[in-house]
């Protein structure tokens, strides 16, 4: 410390600690998934039209929530490169890209916090959160 009481330079980033990722909106894909079946399964004895405006509106679901996921996530430090363009595509396009997002955006968020806890450990495994992909 310097004689004024504050910590500076290499003292705070030793011990400055990262937090841990987390996916705000990754576990209400699920359940808009699986409610956007059940409303899809009641409204087909109505007509096609009605079966394609749920899709519609249950597609337009995922891809705003895939694509405020991926912003939050790259805010607390976790990087997608481009592959968040296409993530955001086929959530808006095909019926099981949720459902797919949501497991590799888990698995993404438990090999950064693995990472993270190993680099603040001081471990010599420190791998890149590109390892996963």
């Amino acid at each position: 410390m310097s004689a004024d009481g504050y910590r500076r330079g290499t003292q705070v980033e030793r011990s400055r600690r990262r937090p841990r990722v987390r996916g705000p909106y990754r576990p209400i894909l699920p359940v808009v998934w699986a409610l956007g079946g059940v409303i899809l399964l009641v409204v087909l004895p109505f007509g096609i039209d009605a079966a394609l405006a749920v899709l519609l509106v249950t597609h337009l679901f995922f891809a705003g929530l895939v694509r405020a996921d991926i912003k939050a996530l790259r805010r607390q430090g976790l990087e997608w490169g481009y592959t968040r363009h296409l993530w955001f595509g086929a959530a808006f396009g095909l019926p099981f890209a949720a459902p797919a997002y949501y497991l590799y955006s888990g698995r993404r968020i438990r090999a950064e916090n693995e990472r993270r806890d190993a680099a603040e450990r001081g471990d010599g495994s420190d791998r890149t959160s590109e390892s996963v992909a």
